[in-house]
């Protein structure tokens, strides 16, 4: 007879596979098993990813050196000007079939340097007032194409007369160019699915015009990153009843400088540049070869510095707040120009319409200068002039350093502040306040003012550090360059006095070191500097 063995919590406890400490280790060995197994398979990837990664990078920039070579030794180079430059004349004009198909929507000259892997952008206001080449009659510049075309139905014809125009306003030679119409270019931003533009201000535009130039069609964008398809980027391209025709010069260069981003992402290899040629050709009318774009593409991915900028007058020369950058036109009064909203540059006048040598001086100033642009250093300008030394030459109320300081932003130096000196200095002098290199800047600087004395005083400089005391930047509660003026300021407006924009009819009375007077500096009355 069986005896059936009874569990109770003596013998139950002496079960090795029921005793709680044997089942913890299982499931602990198991649970390493599976975190061992979970962390291979993350290094794995992370290798995998590291590799792909690398690979690519290795290929990609085998591939950019094959190509470098290549274009370097093959096909056409094109044609540099002056200034080592290759200039594109840009034209954008309506729709196919429009009454005033050919009149120019968008003027743009890409001055592109090679050596320096920039490209400047220049839009010239389709309301500048030009005596027309083709007719010797006077209007606005945006008809000239369109009245060579009218003659000649030949588009190369009629732009490189257009360029000849420019060439003549600009002192720029331009051997290309390059036209578009609104159809081909939403093509082409749909070519390319999209393209990404930063919104800076939010339009809204009921009265947009609608395709049969009829009815309206409401246009509506919200300030922020957005992602355009053809249609909207035409339309914030063309928009402007809530906006200025500057603006949208504006707006039309940074969708040319979007559309160059997205392009380049296809830009990879030799058959890809061909394909891309073949394309867009058939959107764009141009007298750029094949050879001679095979040859550019080494350089298209290297392009950093994209600066752009359009010829204002929404501008005062005597009113500080409203000087802008490239501020070299002005609106002349209506009544004598038969009722007509036009623009004229700076000195010229009803009578003489085609005086641009600001014009020309500012584009000289940039072509040559524009490396500047990349450093951008806040600029402030000090006034340490003795002030008998104004008064006997006439100068009390001349504002020279006010007025300096208008000059420079119109040449888009990047003043930020006027102040006065406190104490007599020995000679003008410039003085970086910050521990970068700001070569370029003062080179700038140098062709307003002839200051050989540079120094560096970085006792405001700080350094910024992260919780963990790591890095992060260097900062000054300063402008990065002071420009301090002296009495030798007063005596090279005698030989600089386009500087000022003013033609004095004296003589200036000053000797190279002009003698202080003793109680003008003691008199708590007057200060150095004083009425800026």
């Amino acid at each position: 007879m069986s005896t059936k063995k009874s569990f109770t919590s003596s013998n139950l406890s002496e079960k090795k596979w029921f005793t709680p400490r044997k089942r913890k280790s299982r499931s602990w060995s198991k649970f390493l098993k599976v975190f061992l197994v979970f962390v291979w398979i993350v290094v794995i990837f992370c290798l995998s990813v590291w590799a792909i990664s690398w690979f690519k990078w290795f290929f990609g920039n085998i591939k950019k050196t094959i190509l470098s070579s290549v274009s370097k030794t093959v096909w056409t180079p094109m044609k540099r000007d002056q200034y080592n430059s290759v200039n594109v004349l840009l034209l954008w004009y309506g729709w196919v079939g429009h009454q005033w198909w050919f009149l120019t929507d968008s003027i743009m000259v890409a001055s592109w340097n090679p050596d320096e892997n920039n490209v400047t952008l220049f839009s010239i206001p389709r309301d500048l007032y030009v005596k027309s080449p083709v007719t010797n009659t006077y209007g606005r510049i945006n008809a000239i194409f369109q009245q060579y075309y009218t003659r000649t139905q030949s588009t190369e014809e009629s732009a490189l007369w257009f360029a000849w125009k420019v060439w003549e306003m600009l002192g720029l030679d331009i051997p290309y160019y390059a036209t578009i119409d609104f159809q081909t270019f939403k093509e082409i931003v749909d070519s390319l699915w999209w393209v990404d533009v930063y919104v800076d201000k939010t339009i809204n535009d009921p009265q947009y015009p609608a395709d049969n130039m009829i009815n309206y069609s409401p246009f509506y964008i919200e300030a922020w990153e957005q992602h355009l398809d053809g249609a909207t980027a035409l339309k914030y391209a063309r928009s402007r009843h809530t906006t200025s025709d500057f603006d949208r010069a504006k707006r039309q260069q940074k969708l040319i400088i979007a559309i160059k981003d997205k392009m380049l992402e296809q830009w990879l290899n030799i058959s890809t540049a061909t394909e891309l040629y073949d394309q867009y050709k058939k959107y764009i009318q141009t007298n750029i070869t094949a050879q001679e774009m095979l040859r550019t593409v080494q350089f298209l991915p290297d392009i950093k510095e994209f600066s752009s900028f359009g010829y204002t007058s929404t501008c005062g020369d005597k009113d500080i707040s409203r000087m802008v950058p490239w501020c070299f036109l002005y609106n002349p009064p209506m009544a004598q120009f038969w009722g007509m909203s036009v623009l004229l540059p700076d000195g010229a006048s009803s009578r003489n319409v085609s005086y641009y040598d600001e014009m020309k001086t500012f584009v000289t100033f940039l072509l040559t200068h524009r490396k500047f642009l990349t450093e951008w250093a806040s600029i402030e300008v000090v006034n340490a002039i003795d002030p008998s030394v104004l008064n006997s030459n006439w100068l009390w109320r001349a504002s020279l350093a006010t007025k300096l300081w208008v000059k420079m932003i119109k040449y888009w130096l990047n003043v930020t502040n006027v102040a006065n000196g406190e104490y007599p200095v020995e000679n003008s002098y410039i003085t970086v306040n910050m521990v970068w290199d700001f070569s370029w800047t003062i080179d700038a600087i140098q062709t307003f003012l002839p200051i050989q004395d540079i120094r560096v005083d970085t006792w405001s400089v700080h350094e910024e550090y992260d919780s963990e005391w790591n890095f992060i930047e260097y900062w000054t509660d300063r402008a990065y360059i002071t420009v301090t003026l002296w009495n030798d300021f007063v005596l090279w407006n005698e030989y600089f006095p386009w500087l000022l924009q003013e033609k004095f009819s004296y003589t200036l009375n000053i000797n190279p070191i002009p003698p202080l007077v003793e109680d003008v500096s003691n008199n708590d009355e007057w200060q150095w500097g004083e009425d800026l």
